[in-house]
Formats: structure tokens, C-alpha cells, sequence
């Protein structure tokens, strides 16, 4: 069987030598086969760091010599975050480097604004920890916000919720896209109500250990995303840490999406929430923040089935920006203190939206939408400038 003797890799001005190779999983005296320069390549490009990539094999001294030419990406963005949805907005800016001191490893600051309360978000990504198959991911957070109380009429008054925490998390890769992970989240909440008009949860403290299998078998091809990804988490206080919230909870994300001839994608979501308290935010992304025209105040679920179909077909495409047309139809299932966990009680959206994707940076930097919700009979309008929903 011939094997890899030698790897040429051009192009990398920034990232390491060693990380190009970590990440395209070649190296020198690796058996070779057919196929491996377009798997090399497809994974430098899932990297997010590289705006080019090209691998080419050719014959050498017995064995195959591989050439590796990239254009990396400008990999320190910053960019402003504005979004207006279901009444409320929040501003803030967001700085990102993905490829730290060139080792592919990721670093975000983000600092928002919601409805008049501070908030900020600090995020380390390191995919391959020392050039071993662990992963190790590690964020600080503090939330402060309005949170409204509703009864079967309407708003009754709200309450000011703060929370600071921190999460460390370490990982390891069994396979070539997956990876499972051991967790420790600390997060400490308050509450107060100077009005006196709503009953707000007891400040409390949350020591929870988490379970996380991660399955990231997306391919990305300039704007577009195709193949499968799946995550799902097991979360559970630990009493012996101190924990007072007593929490246990599992959720589960699955996304696919598929290359359809004229440029368009499909793509499919799906959302599942289980937990046995909904009084107390949880630390990562609210499975409600996935639905557009959802109340989330109102209803925070202690149970979510929700999903979403999406269609995007590119209008226009300039060389570093592409304009896309994405109908879209969202619906979930679920159960709080003010529903019951019925059929009935499906929220469903339909709507269009137009989104603005820039090549070099891999976000979007502008989405609005148009939504008609079947459940509140209204037309749910939406405006995202720096992220998603």
C-alpha cells in the first residue's frame, strides 16, 4: 500500500504548519487512498478559517506527495449586533478570533445591551487541546434582564433577573466528527422586584454537571452548510457542589441540511427540551431562541418539540457576498405554567426572509424577515443586523 511521503503546504501565513495538518488529519507516512485529497480538503474548508483550499497527489519516490494551497481568511472580525424581534431589542458588538495565535482555536467577546440591560459573553474554543484528540471549551456569561410574568389575561408585571457564571468543559474525539464531552457549568442567580407586583424566584446557585455528545458532520462550501449535525446534552445539579437549583434536563439539537440543483439548499432543524424546572434560565441558548415570532417571556417551557424547514436560494452572489431568499416554516410544541402539553397548543410561523452572508467572514451579517403566526393570527416582523436567530 503506498503511503504519504511528503506534504507541501503553501498559502499558511498564519496558521501552523502542525495545525494544517491536525486539521486536514494527514501526515507524513499515512497510508494513502483514493480519495484522501478531497477529504483533506473538505476539512481544512469545514475549519471556517480557510477562504481557499486545494489539495492535489502526485507520484513520488514510491509513495504519493501531497500539495496543500490555501487563502486563509481575515480570522479577527468584529461587528456590530443589532436585533429587533417580538417587540424587544438588543444591541451590542461581538468580536471574534477563530484561528488564535494560528492553532485553529477559537476566542469570542460579545457585549449586549437588551431592553436597557447589560450583558456579556465571553467564549475559548482549543478543537485539538496540545495536539491531542481532546477538546476543551470554557466561557464566563452574566445576563442581566427584565423578565415579564403573564397570567391567562396578560402582562401582570415583571421582575429584574441577574445571572454570572462560568462553564469549563472538556472533550475528546472517538471518531472523525465525533466527540463527547464532561462538563461543569457554575451559574449564581438573583432576583428582585422593587414594584412589589410579581413574585420572582429565590436567589439561588447552580452547580450542574453536563454530558454532551456532539456529532459535526456538516460540510461547508463557501455560504453553504450540508450534511448532518446532531448534539445532545444530559445536565444535572450536584448537590454535593452546593447546588440549591436541583435541576435535571436533557435537550437534544439535530440539524440537516442538502445541496439541491440550482444553488438552492434544503435544510431541516429539529428542537427537544426536557427539564423539571423552568423557574431559572438556563446558561447556554434557550431552545425558544430558535423559533422566530416566539414569546419568550411569556412562555419558557419546561418541555419543547419544535422544528423548522428552510429553503435558500441565492438571488445574487458578488465575490465576497451572497443575497439569499429563505422561506421558511417554524412550529413547536410545548408546555409551561400557562399551556398544557397538547396538540393544540402547536405555535407555528411562516414567512420569508432575506439574509446577506459575507464569504470571508462566514456570518451573517443581515437577516429580516416577514412571518404570519398562526397561533397569534398576527404578522411577526423581524430584523437581525451581525447574527441569526
Amino acid at each position: 500500500m503506498p503511503r504519504i511521503v511528503a506534504i507541501e503546504v503553501a498559502g499558511a501565513r498564519r496558521t501552523r504548519h502542525e495545525t494544517v495538518l491536525r486539521l486536514a488529519r494527514v501526515h507524513e507516512g499515512d497510508p494513502w487512498r483514493e480519495g484522501l485529497d478531497a477529504e483533506a480538503r473538505q476539512l481544512l474548508l469545514n475549519a471556517g478559517i480557510f477562504y481557499e483550499v486545494a489539495v492535489a497527489a502526485e507520484p513520488a519516490d514510491g509513495g504519493v506527495r501531497l500539495r496543500i494551497a490555501l487563502r486563509e481568511k481575515w480570522t479577527l472580525v468584529a461587528f456590530p449586533l443589532f436585533v429587533a424581534k417580538d417587540g424587544e431589542t438588543t444591541w451590542g458588538g461581538t468580536v471574534v478570533e477563530s484561528n488564535l495565535l494560528g492553532r485553529a482555536s477559537r476566542l469570542v467577546a460579545v457585549l449586549t445591551v437588551r431592553e436597557g440591560q447589560p450583558g456579556g459573553t465571553l467564549l475559548y474554543v482549543d478543537p485539538h487541546l496540545g495536539g491531542t484528540p481532546f477538546q476543551l471549551f470554557g466561557a464566563l456569561a452574566h445576563v442581566d434582564r427584565r423578565t415579564e410574568v403573564w397570567d391567562d389575561d396578560g402582562e401582570i408585571g415583571s421582575y429584574r433577573s441577574r445571572s454570572s457564571g462560568a462553564t469549563l468543559a472538556l472533550g475528546r474525539r472517538f471518531a472523525a466528527r465525533t466527540s463527547l464531552s464532561l462538563g461543569l457549568r457554575l451559574t449564581d442567580f438573583s432576583f428582585d422586584d422593587p414594584e412589589g407586583v410579581a413574585a420572582p424566584p429565590e436567589d439561588a446557585r447552580e452547580r450542574a454537571v453536563a454530558l454532551q455528545l456532539r456529532h459535526e458532520g456538516t460540510d461547508l462550501d463557501e455560504e453553504r452548510r450540508t450534511g448532518l449535525f446532531l448534539e445532545a446534552r444530559l445536565e444535572r445539579g450536584a448537590s454535593f457542589l452546593g447546588d440549591e437549583v436541583g435541576r435535571a434536563a436533557a435537550s437534544a439539537i439535530l440539524r440537516w441540511s442538502r445541496a439541491l440543483p440550482g444553488r438552492s439548499t434544503l435544510g431541516l432543524a429539529g428542537h427537544a427540551l426536557w427539564t423539571d424546572t423552568a423557574d431559572y434560565e438556563p446558561a447556554s441558548r434557550p431552545a425558544t431562541a430558535f423559533l422566530r415570532g416566539y414569546e419568550e417571556d411569556r412562555f419558557r417551557p419546561d418541555r419543547l418539540l419544535g422544528g423548522s424547514l428552510e429553503w435558500q436560494r441565492p438571488l445574487a452572489r458578488f465575490r465576497e457576498a451572497t443575497f439569499s431568499l429563505v422561506p421558511f416554516v417554524d412550529a413547536a410544541l410545548l408546555r409551561d405554567e400557562h399551556r398544557s402539553f397538547a396538540p393544540a397548543d402547536v405555535q407555528a410561523d411562516a414567512g420569508l426572509a432575506l439574509a446577506v452572508y459575507l464569504r470571508r467572514v462566514a456570518f451573517p451579517v443581515l437577516q429580516l424577515y416577514g412571518a404570519y403566526g398562526f397561533a397569534s393570527g398576527t404578522v411577526l416582523p423581524g430584523f437581525s443586523l451581525g447574527m441569526g436567530f
